[in-house]
């Protein structure tokens, strides 16, 4: 994985840091990114909701999703851009335990300067602690192209290790666990449904 900016870290048994409200901030680009994906993600599951029955997914956005552990077991905070539960989730929740709900079907981080090196680690950071908590999936997105050269890095978990997912041969990567495809194009986070069919981001809704 080639990374345009790379840090020494002196690391301790406390990396990864909670995620706070200030870490979690981003540029515009950064926000606007994770807006588009919850938003695109959330109306495939509407687009995909059988009559009568709850949504099959629920996506949610930089709320608290507790359960998750450092390397030496203890906990720490964590508010993923973007995670996905195979369920229809209560509005009023604040947040979510990986102990009493399970794992989210799908996580994804989008990079910035102040969490780029956790979100990418997995020997100490998230893709570490994602795995451990039994993430299914695993993607980083860098619309930018600051940290991240190609953009996308995307993983799934075998055998309780990511190994590297590929994209389609339409560049798309299309999930085992919900019925989506996710691509990067130009410098914005775009979903599909399975059929080809794009949902809408901000500003053509």
């Amino acid at each position: 994985m080639a990374l345009e900016h790379e840090r020494i870290w002196s690391f301790d048994a406390a990396w990864p840091p909670d995620d706070t409200e200030v870490s979690c901030l981003g540029t515009n680009l950064h926000q606007t990114t994770i807006t588009n994906l919850r938003w695109g993600l959330n109306e495939a599951a509407r687009a995909n909701q059988a009559p009568g029955q709850p949504l099959p997914w629920t996506a949610l956005s930089q709320m608290l999703l507790l359960g998750c552990r450092h390397p030496d077991g203890s906990y720490y905070r964590t508010y993923p851009d973007v995670f996905v539960y195979l369920a229809q989730v209560d509005g009023d929740r604040g947040s979510l335990a990986v102990d009493a709900d399970g794992p989210p079907a799908l996580v994804i981080e989008v990079l910035s300067e102040g969490t780029f090196e956790v979100d990418i680690d997995h020997i100490r950071g998230k893709g570490y602690s994602y795995a451990r908590a039994g993430v299914p999936e695993y993607i980083v997105l860098d619309p930018t192209g600051h940290f991240l050269a190609q953009g996308v890095a995307a993983w799934q978990l075998i055998d309780q290790q990511y190994r590297g997912w590929d994209p389609g041969q339409d560049g798309r990567w299309y999930s085992d666990q919900l019925a989506v495809a996710i691509a990067l194009e130009g410098a914005q986070a775009v979903v599909y449904l399975p059929d080809g069919q794009r949902m809408l981001a901000e500003g053509e809704v």
